[in-house]
């Protein structure tokens, strides 16, 4: 197995350091195409002694991942972002557990769970969620943002939660910026009259408007989601997850909330949802309704860690039981 970690950069060198050391660990060959830097992200890589390409922005991801793909001569991809690493106990055996996986020749690529963490806020935890960083070279990105691989029919994805990896680029001093920046590519995309829109685009704006704060468009845009069921049904954990916080943060009645969270608990994440739900008793006031749901979780998930979704609301479980406890 011959494996190329790839990264497009744009001012990156405060992240470069750790993602060249870490491929250095594990990859044959490293790449890096440079999108137009103003700072030293272009000289970093050149003292590393990795292969540097310049690439011209032209507003597509795809586009820029995808001339970096065709500089790749491995057999296995693997296309992290400057702001995303491995913890060394996956480094160690990430090697040995790609040539096992991809010794099935149906394998398309692998699907692990990328950790989001806020680096200024002491590597807080902020949320989790599968995505594919490793694959068979000859796969294409597409899509101008939120690009993905297109995976050839009669292939499949292979979950593995042990190769999780972490991610920074998601902390509160960052991530207003992107999301602005991608909310008015996705409405330029959008408003093109020879564009026709897709369910996905509903998602990514779902995304944009949460994160920007525009509760009541983040909600309105989580309905329209529910109305694409067969098209967003890989997306719906995350959707029905907007739509509950956000009917909570504008204050929907109770009885709406929980039928949300209902529906969410069937479609879903049972235990995130089931949590989600006894953080919201408590501080309705309900301590013996948060009490029950929080001791349901964790007689289902005793050993929890980052790798699950439900581990943003762990502490708040914590709360509540040793609250109940005391009574």
């Amino acid at each position: 197995m011959i494996l190329s970690a790839l990264c497009i950069v744009k001012n990156e060198a405060n992240n470069l350091p750790r993602w060249l050391d870490g491929m250095k660990q594990v990859a044959d060959e490293i790449m890096v195409t440079d999108t137009g830097s103003s700072d030293n992200s272009r000289e970093m890589v050149r003292a590393a002694g990795v292969r540097l390409y310049d690439y011209k922005w032209q507003y597509d991801f795809a586009a820029a991942r995808n001339f970096t793909l065709a500089q790749a001569t491995g057999d296995i991809i693997l296309f992290l972002d400057a702001d995303e690493y491995y913890p060394l106990e996956v480094l160690k055996k990430l090697r040995l557990r790609l040539s096992s996986i991809f010794a099935n020749q149906q394998v398309a690529g692998v699907l692990a769970p990328r950790i989001n963490i806020d680096a200024q806020a002491g590597n807080k935890f902020l949320d989790v969620s599968p995505q594919l960083r490793i694959f068979r070279r000859g796969l294409q990105y597409r899509g101008k943002i939120h690009e993905n691989i297109v995976i050839p029919q009669g292939m499949q994805l292979i979950k593995d939660d042990s190769l999780f990896f972490y991610h920074t680029g998601y902390g509160e001093g960052q991530i207003k910026d992107k999301l602005q920046r991608n909310l008015v590519m996705l409405q330029d995309k959008m408003a093109d009259p020879e564009y026709k829109k897709q369910p996905i685009d509903y998602r990514y704006l779902l995304d944009c408007y949460y994160g920007l704060g525009d509760l009541s468009a983040a909600f309105k845009i989580s309905g329209i989601c529910l109305s694409y069921p067969k098209q967003l049904g890989h997306e719906l954990n995350y959707i029905y997850k907007i739509r509950a916080k956000t009917a909570i943060f504008l204050g929907k009645t109770r009885s709406d909330v929980e039928a949300i969270l209902s529906e969410a608990k069937a479609q879903g994440d049972w235990l995130y949802f089931t949590w989600l739900h006894a953080a919201y008793l408590y501080e309705q006031g309900d301590l013996a309704g948060a009490l029950s749901l929080a001791r349901t979780g964790l007689e289902v998930a005793p050993g929890l860690d980052m790798r699950s979704p439900a581990y943003e609301f762990l502490p708040a479980m914590q709360k509540i039981l040793a609250e109940g406890n005391s009574r």
